[in-house]
Formats: C-alpha cells, sequence, structure tokens
C-alpha cells in the first residue's frame, strides 16, 4: 500500500502510510479520536527528528503508519544522544496531554496520556524499551548483560501488560503484549528466525 506525502519538516519528508486509516474503525468512527491520535503520532516522531537533528545527528523521514510511526534517523550516535532523541517523542505527548488539559480537549488529553504512559513503558521496541536498554548500557560494564536484562524487563512489563489486558477486556491491549513478548524473546535468543 503506498504511503501519501504530506509535507517537509526541517528537510525531512513525512509520509502518511493508508494503513493508518485502519485506526478509524477500530476507535469506532469517533473523527476526534482519529484526528488526536494522529497529531499525537505525527509531533511524537516529529519531536524525535528535531532533537535528532538539534544533536547534530542527520533525520531522513518520517512515516505515520498503523498504530504508530516512525521516524528514520541516524542509528549511528553516543547512547547518551540516543535517549534524548528517544525521549524526545513521549515528553512531546506529555505536552500535548498537558495542553488538551488546561484548554478541556478531554480526547486530546486521554489519547496523548495513553501515547505518553505506553510509550514510556520499559518494553522493547516501544520508546521506553530503548531507553531502559540505554540506561542500562550507560550505567553496566558488562554490555551483553545490560541488553539482557534489558530483554528481560521488557518481557516481563509485556506478561504484566498481558494480564492487564485480560482484566480489563482489551483484545487490542493483550495482543500487543504478545507481540512485544514475542520481540522481547526473540532478542534474548529464545525464538529464531
Amino acid at each position: 500500500m503506498s504511503d501519501i506525502k504530506l509535507f517537509t519538516f526541517r528537510g525531512v519528508p513525512v509520509t502518511l502510510s493508508l494503513w493508518f486509516f485502519l485506526l478509524l474503525p477500530m476507535v469506532g468512527f469517533q473523527f476526534d479520536v482519529f484526528f488526536s491520535a494522529f497529531i499525537a503520532i505525527l509531533i511524537h516522531e516529529m519531536a524525535h527528528t528535531f532533537m535528532a537533528q538539534h544533536l547534530g545527528y542527520g533525520a531522513y523521514s518520517i512515516n505515520i503508519g498503523f498504530f504508530a510511526g516512525q521516524a528514520q534517523v541516524d542509528s549511528n550516535m553516543h547512547t547518551r544522544d540516543n535517549i534524548k532523541v528517544v525521549a524526545a517523542g513521549p515528553l512531546s505527548n506529555l505536552i500535548l496531554a498537558i495542553v488538551g488539559l488546561v484548554l478541556g480537549v478531554e480526547v486530546f488529553f486521554t489519547v496523548n496520556l495513553f501515547l505518553f504512559i505506553f510509550n514510556i513503558l520499559p518494553i522493547y521496541p516501544m520508546d521506553g524499551g530503548h531507553i531502559c536498554k540505554d540506561l542500562l548500557m550507560l550505567n553496566m560494564k558488562n554490555r551483553r548483560k545490560a541488553f539482557e536484562l534489558s530483554m528481560t524487563i521488557s518481557l516481563v512489563t509485556s506478561v504484566f501488560l498481558l494480564i492487564v489486558g485480560f482484566l480489563i477486556g482489551s483484545i487490542t491491549i493483550s495482543i500487543f503484549a504478545c507481540i512485544f513478548g514475542y520481540y522481547s524473546l526473540k532478542e534474548l535468543g529464545y525464538i529464531k528466525s
């Protein structure tokens, strides 16, 4: 499925995947939720891009896809800088949640607060999982053990999220928890490609 070019941000092309529109029936055709999610994900990815460029790294594209976005930036950056680039996304959602709260836009507040909390969880490959891995690698001498510990934390958090999904009756959260658990097990070497 082809992508639609929306605009250019600081020299970086921003595209929208048609897969993103699958979110519309999933939210019961609530256009306010759909539009809030689009804005929240777009600004989240623009924040990653802005921070990467601010720190002197290259940024190449932003794509808004199904349930997520992706900012393609230099992968070869110092761990401390990577933490800043990764943290910029969830921080932008926290700021947007506060704006939604102040303006009394409940849907916008809720969507951004959800994205902030969801992204900051120490689950790989979410932003919080990357931050957890990088912080452990900065503070532990054995990088392999740091990586394994971060993936174990990711796996445990995924199992916890799966339990929460079942308890609140959310199929979506349960599915995502299974996907995250799969990624963690794969990174730990328990699942071979």
